[in-house]
């Protein structure tokens, strides 16, 4: 195991290593005060317009339960509590780094961070929503490689594309460090609090979380599952291995799994839901699905999971059938 100074070392040496942004630093003061009130909060949100509408836009967001009901920063406050909104702050601020860049990662990021709460209420895991913004930035250090380390990052795609290599081997052989071990000395130097960094540096490897391994776990099942469903892009399309010991910690069954793989297919206003989207043919899809899972064919887990999302398919497809053909069915009925 590389020495863990070695690679606080590497981290800080990163030039252009992204501070935290002053409004996080100033909220992060106010809500350990208890004077502090939730209109105090909303108040300094508000005052950055972009910053307000993009954390209303995160509120309003499905795994929050009450989709586009939210209007104002001190409602949401009063609904989801401080320290919620003061990661959603944080989420919105550091995205801004890879906006137009990164979207495909973005994507992936909020596809996680859903996904991660759906599963927190399988689980009946107290306040799920305080885990979003641990789905929302899981991947931080990818966001850092290539905003401060272009040169690396290209070698690390390169390496993706031609030899099919996963990012996170990618990463060590280019670097000598993974994403997820620049994102931890991240959230250290930030001082996130370790529900946060234990997601952040051991969602590959979650048996290693010691504070939050039931946090950490449901970011790598939510991880696996949004690559699962290819929604976004994390850097490549395949599927990771499965921790054992983080499958264990859930105690999901294979109903759990499918009901957890519906809802995130069919939930509206879902940015990960499939419904009413225009499709590519079965065939294609289920062929995609193969491509993603080829890296893990010897977990017996993975590959249950991998059956689930292909029934899901077929199912959504005959539905897609008989709906067109139901369509056709009026529209002669109209013309006779």
């Amino acid at each position: 195991m590389k020495d863990v100074n070695t690679i606080r070392r590497k981290v800080e040496n990163i030039k252009g290593l992204p501070t935290l942004p002053g409004i996080v630093k100033k909220i992060s003061e106010m809500v350990v005060k208890p004077t502090t009130s939730a209109e105090d909060i909303g108040r300094v949100i508000s005052s950055d317009q972009v910053l307000s509408a993009k954390v209303l836009k995160l509120i309003n967001s499905a795994f929050y339960g009450f989709p586009g009901r939210i209007s104002s920063v001190t409602h949401g406050i009063v609904l989801l509590g401080f320290n919620v909104v003061k990661g959603l702050v944080l989420s919105a601020s550091v995205f801004d780094m890879m906006e137009g860049k990164m979207v495909g990662l973005w994507e992936h990021s909020l596809g996680t961070a859903i996904t991660s709460g759906i599963i927190g209420k399988r689980i009946k895991q107290e306040n799920p929503e305080e885990g979003n913004e641990a789905g929302l930035l899981h991947d931080i250090g990818k966001v850092v490689i290539k905003v401060s380390m272009p040169d690396e990052y290209e070698k690390i795609s390169k390496l993706v594309v031609e030899k099919e290599m996963s990012m996170f081997k990618a990463e060590k052989a280019v670097l000598g460090m993974t994403h997820a071990e620049i994102g931890g000395f991240l959230a250290e130097k930030w001082n996130l609090p370790q529900n946060l960094r234990d997601p952040i540096t051991y969602h590959h490897s979650p048996h290693r979380a010691r504070i939050a391994p039931k946090q950490t776990a449901m970011i790598h099942l939510a991880d696996i599952l949004i690559k699962g469903i290819g929604h976004g892009q994390g850097g490549d399309m395949w599927i990771p291995p499965l921790d054992k010991e983080a499958w264990q910690i859930l105690k999901l069954s294979k109903k759990d799994i499918e009901e957890i793989i519906i809802e995130m297919m069919t939930v509206e206003k879902s940015p990960v839901s499939t419904k009413g989207e225009e499709t590519e043919p079965l065939e294609v899809l289920v062929e995609e699905l193969e491509e993603r899972f080829k890296m893990v064919t010897s977990d017996p887990v993975l590959m249950e999971i991998k059956e689930i999302f292909k029934k899901q398919l077929v199912l959504k497809e005959e539905e897609r059938q008989a709906s067109l053909e139901t369509s056709v069915s009026e529209t002669f009925q109209d013309k006779k």
